[in-house]
């Protein structure tokens, strides 16, 4: 699925609208004046962008877009585009000033580029889009205003720099269809019963001192946010606990369900990381009340977290966090194994000393997209507990409910030629082995 967008001109006698527009999330500058971010910048074309539905097919990705300051498409925005000439070099650059509206025959300091910039003369489209961080009558005030501060600078000191990590992009879309995916989650209003209520996790890992999260869960039909850091939809664990630079939330589906209803939702994080706010959100879930014709064809993975992700560098260890992962595909085949120690006498007969058995099981998820793969390898499986529950019609067993397992192995990935869905196939064993008879 995609949100769809068209943007609306504002001046459609210059240029037209341009319509189905398709994006991976709900776009945070919808109902907002806009102009597309694209090399030359022309920020007088300015649009409003305005959502129009959630399907599956549009006519082109949306651009990059960048929000102006503009309430209505009336105001006007041509007086912040200009050349400016470096006072050293003569290089001349065509900018969008975004903060403030410069007059002509002064000079600026400006932001991604050194030095001092002589403000020409106006021009219709620029190349960058850039912030006036200082403003000065002529480029010798310029010159002396920048430099004074390195010249004034009497002792060296030693400072250390927090490296960061911002949240990464979505990779570029390369025209190549995934399969159909629906990210079911199922939740049963009459009943507490685990096996018939989800669950899902968010976390953030605080990087710098200053860094701030809030969880919020999104209606992808309406773009209503709700707040899931007060507890009303699930667990919230803020900053401070056991763990302090760790937070996050674990969404029970069933709250969600009972106050919301049925729908697609996404998890979003508003971030503060370094200074800088950035939103991620998760993938699409769709909730469902819980039946067994819904749930059928699935499996469930609970993971329980406890421990240090190395890579990630995110310590988990008696924090109680928890999240579930519910798939396409099939778990049961249990096949046992038997191993029995005898005892051999001088008659050479033989006497059972110990009988013990185990089971493995099968595992298979279906045309899984690479999304879910990835949590699946990297997170999920790195639980310290794991438990499967089977919700398969056709499955030889229907007691596969909440299974405490371990992980075997790994039996092989199939990729596919035709499209980006694989099937994974691992194998699980009971966790507690007990099944054991003793005769000494």
């Amino acid at each position: 699925m995609a949100f769809i967008y068209n943007l609306q001109s504002c001046n459609p006698s210059l240029y037209p609208d341009i319509n189905d527009l398709g994006n991976q999330t709900p776009h945070p500058y919808t109902n907002q004046i806009v102009y597309i971010d694209l090399t030359p910048v022309n920020p007088t074309r300015t649009y409003k962008l305005v959502s129009v539905a959630i399907a599956k097919v549009y006519s082109q990705v949306l651009p990059p877009l960048q929000a102006t300051e503009l309430t209505t498409c009336a105001d006007v925005i041509a007086d912040r585009l200009w050349k400016l000439i470096n006072c050293d070099t003569g290089e001349e650059i065509r900018v969008y000033v975004t903060n403030l509206t410069p007059l002509q025959g002064t000079t600026v300091s400006i932001s991604a580029f050194c030095g001092c910039w002589l403000v020409d003369s106006q021009v219709s489209v620029a190349d960058y889009s850039l912030t006036v961080t200082q403003t000065y009558s002529n480029c010798d005030d310029c010159l002396i205003g920048i430099t004074n501060p390195i010249a004034l600078a009497e002792q060296r000191t030693l400072s250390y720099a927090v490296k960061l990590r911002l949240p990464e992009e979505t990779p570029v879309d390369r025209g190549f269809s995934k399969c159909c995916y629906e990210n079911l989650v199922l939740a049963d209003t009459a009943s507490d019963d685990p096996f018939k209520n989800d669950f899902s996790g968010a976390y953030y890992k605080k990087q710098a001192a200053s860094d701030t999260v809030t969880f919020k869960l999104v209606d992808v039909a309406t773009t209503t946010e709700y707040n899931l850091n007060t507890g009303t939809y699930g667990t919230y664990q803020a900053f401070g606990g056991v763990q302090p630079d760790l937070s996050f939330v674990i969404v029970d589906w069933k709250l969600v369900l009972t106050g919301l209803g049925a729908g697609a939702y996404q998890i979003k994080k508003e971030l503060s990381i370094g200074g800088i706010t950035v939103n991620k959100y998760s993938d699409t879930y769709t909730l469902k009340q819980f039946s067994q014709a819904v749930a059928d064809n699935t499996v469930r993975i609970d993971s329980f977290m406890d421990g240090k992700l190395v890579k990630q560098d995110v310590d988990f260890a008696a924090t109680g966090y928890k999240t579930s992962m519910r798939l396409r595909g099939f778990f049961g085949r249990a096949e046992y194994s038997f191993e029995q120690d005898n005892i051999a006498r001088r008659d050479y007969s033989y006497l059972q000393n110990t009988m013990s058995s185990k089971r493995e099981y099968q595992f298979q998820g279906l045309q899984l997209p690479e999304c879910i793969t990835d949590e699946l390898w990297n997170f999920i499986l790195f639980g310290n507990e794991l438990f499967i529950s089977d919700y398969n019609g056709n499955n030889h067993s229907y007691k596969y409910e909440l299974i405490p397992v371990k992980l075997e192995g790994n039996k092989g990935t199939e990729f596919f030629v035709t499209d980006r869905g694989v099937n994974v196939n691992l194998t699980f064993s009971d966790r507690v082995e007990n099944n054991r008879k003793l005769n000494c």
